[in-house]
């Protein structure tokens, strides 16, 4: 059978904090944490990012919370996808050619992506969960100081003053855990079409996309064309590219490819890294029970995946577009009646006016 999703479920190891909360999370970490409570007091503090389980309720009714380290989604996200895209720049929707590079890149294509000016977007085929500690380390508030220079230009006099500030740390090697999953369906398809709102690119930006998007999988793309995805029972033809299963296995190397070589820095306050990672191909019905595969390589993940399954069959395009004609006559008809409706209720409302003033 073919592979519908790859299921994949890691461990990351770190040497201290690598991601940090908002001011605000100090209030829900003292919930969690009584021994933290004269620290979180001060505004000068600074928390990693936590994940919260129920330990029940005390002795007065008051619910308990536990709370350990965890590095967010997004925080993996970032990890995952610095060697190839290291910045975020909003700019880029203004540099025409190379905004076109990015949506036909590994990062662009894996990552997805979303320029609502533009109108185009991309919904990421990678779900990737929070990685949450599930090592036995604990982790404290430690105090910090530093000098604050004499402010000569006010007063020549000034003592030169000392600031505190704290900042959760914490010893010894943590372990956490995370899964996620790549969707075949999503990965495998790149619509030129808003009838589901998810246009990849403008028509204006086709050819120098798809001379893009040749470069980055290495091979000639498919012409554009109507497909219909065959497990809907509702859907309609959509226009688009489909990829190859040799093109779908390239983004999924090169997924894991990244993905086995993320590495996290936080500057002197700590480093993440992939410890492992293992897999296992859904091919439908109870497969999650499958025993799960380690992997080294992205070559080991595609030896254990086999062939990518179609999710999409191609749609006659005289008919699709006759289909789509009749969607836009039903949509002007739609529009003429609320206008003839809403016209009725105007004249209505003038008449009972009129008769109003009349009496």
């Amino acid at each position: 059978m073919s592979t519908k999703s790859i299921l994949f479920k890691g461990t990351i190891e770190s040497s201290g904090i690598v991601n940090f909360d908002g001011k605000d999370a100090k209030w829900m970490l003292k919930k969690a944490k009584s021994d933290f409570r004269n620290q979180l007091s001060h505004d000068n503090v600074k928390v990693a990012k936590h994940a919260y389980t129920s330990g029940g309720v005390d002795g007065d009714g008051h619910p308990i919370f536990n709370a350990v380290l965890k590095i967010s989604k997004d925080c993996l996200r970032n990890g995952i996808f610095k060697p190839i895209q290291p910045f975020h720049n909003p700019g880029i929707v203004h540099a025409k050619q190379q905004l076109i590079k990015l949506l036909a890149s590994f990062a662009g294509l894996l990552r997805g992506y979303m320029f609502a000016d533009d109108g185009i977007k991309r919904k990421s085929p990678v779900y990737i969960s929070d990685a949450v500690q599930v090592s036995k380390n604990i982790s404290t508030i430690d105090i910090g100081t530093q000098d604050s220079p004499r402010e000569t230009k006010v007063d020549a006099n000034a003592e030169a003053g000392l600031t505190m500030h704290f900042k959760e740390s914490i010893g010894g090697l943590v372990t956490y855990e995370f899964e996620g999953s790549i969707d075949i369906s999503e990965l495998q398809f790149i619509s030129l079409s808003q009838i589901y709102d998810r246009l990849a690119i403008g028509p204006n930006y086709l050819p120098a996309y798809r001379e893009a998007l040749e470069a980055t999988l290495g091979s000639k793309v498919g012409a554009k064309a109507f497909y219909i995805k065959t497990t809907a029972t509702n859907g309609l033809p959509e226009e688009g590219i489909l990829l190859t299963p040799e093109q779908i296995k390239v983004l999924i190397g090169a997924f894991f490819t990244l993905l086995l070589g993320m590495e996290i820095t936080r500057g002197a306050n700590g480093r993440a890294w992939l410890a492992s990672l293992e897999i296992v191909s859904r091919q439908g019905g109870l497969d999650f029970d499958k025993k799960a595969i380690p992997v080294k390589t992205a070559e080991d993940v595609l030896k254990a995946i086999g062939e990518p399954h179609t999710f999409y069959a191609e749609y006659n395009e005289a008919e699709a577009l006759k289909l789509y004609e009749g969607i836009e006559v039903g949509k002007k008809n739609l529009a003429g009646n609320k206008s003839a409706i809403k016209a009725a209720k105007k004249e209505a409302k003038e008449k009972a006016t009129q008769n109003t003033v009349a009496k």
